[in-house]
């Protein structure tokens, strides 16, 4: 058995890479979701200034076993190194999952980083599954989990009108902003905040994880980031009285990946909640997303299990949960 290194540059070498781990998650999930191949290659030919991803292959002879991903986060949480390590079903039980680990740990500790997180999904009742067992037998602690969300869409405009109706004259001061790709010039600085409020106020259990923080210029990559990787997003903003932007939710998807979209990052700032701004803004997103959908798809979405107020918005929506998504660490 043996290792070979993935850079994306080879298209063809990639594609193998990349099939290999999306057959893993269509044969273990039930909803499997994540990037397209060429969402996926961007992530791997770009060099952007916070984020470096590489990835592994175990061959024997011809035979490509399994895969790792790893994320090397270049501005915060540089201590770690997020893997995702994935073995073909006919393939299991011939040691490839431990061979990739041990690769991944090794150029963690010549890089100088001194631990592992990986993210692992599990049975909706327990968060167990093969490979949390795995995990837990490597030396990983569990430190946070989260509820995976699917909602079958589209969804009904008689359905939509209803939820808006409960809600109505609940923040009729707010004032309703929406955008797609670019955030608009206006509301760079604000909105920039806004995503570092959220990587402060998302539940994360006992990860050691720094939150990410946000600039205009760090914002404007990720946009350019996202256009390159062929994805689309849909952004509602609740803008106070005062000006300040008191709350917003995303969506969106990816053009070569039609029957997966995602709800994004939803936050209410702390001092306008109660006012029911989530789902404020959480309808009329998902009418601006419905209206360019052509075709059944799946969104997906993830809650910190303690997070009920969000999971609560998300049930009312229509959102149901499939699995647990197990957050774990290792300590090298």
């Amino acid at each position: 058995m043996e290792i070979i290194e993935i850079d994306g540059v080879d298209a063809a070498e990639f594609a193998r890479f990349h099939a290999l781990r999306d057959d893993v998650r269509r044969h273990d999930q039930e909803f499997p979701a994540g990037l397209g191949m060429a969402e996926a290659r961007v992530l791997f030919t770009r060099h952007d200034d916070d984020l470096r991803v590489e990835g592994l292959v175990a061959v024997d002879g011809d035979t490509w076993l399994g895969m790792a991903w790893l994320d090397w986060w270049l501005q915060e949480n540089t201590h770690l190194v997020e893997v995702e390590i994935a073995v073909h079903p006919d393939c299991r039980r011939r040691g490839a999952a431990s061979f990739l680990l041990e690769a991944a740990a090794s150029r963690a500790r010549a890089a100088g980083r001194t631990m592992l997180s990986t993210t692992i999904l599990g049975d909706f009742e327990t968060g167990e599954s093969a490979g949390t067992a795995f995990a837990a037998a490597r030396g990983f602690e569990l430190k946070h989990t989260e509820y995976h969300q699917v909602f079958e869409l589209p969804m009904a405009d008689a359905q939509l009108d209803e939820l808006a109706a409960r809600i109505a004259g609940q923040h009729d001061e707010y004032k309703l902003v929406q955008w797609r790709e670019h955030t608009p010039d206006e509301w760079i600085e604000q909105f920039a905040e806004a995503l570092s409020v959220m990587g402060e106020e998302v539940p994360v259990g006992e990860l050691d994880h720094e939150p990410m923080r946000w600039t205009p210029d760090r914002l404007r990559q990720a946009e350019e980031r996202r256009l390159e990787q062929g994805r689309f997003c849909h952004t509602t903003a609740a803008i106070a009285p005062d000006g300040t932007l008191a709350a917003y939710t995303q969506m969106g998807g990816a053009n070569g990946n039609p029957e997966r979209l995602y709800q994004w990052d939803t936050l209410v700032r702390p001092e306008h909640r109660g006012r029911r701004l989530g789902m404020g803004v959480k309808i009329p997103n998902l009418r601006s997303l419905q209206a360019e959908l052509d075709h059944p798809a799946v969104l997906h979405t993830w809650n910190a299990v303690e997070n009920g107020p969000m999971i609560a918005v998300n049930k009312h929506l229509g959102f149901r949960p499939v699995a647990q998504r197990t957050n774990w660490e290792k300590t090298l």
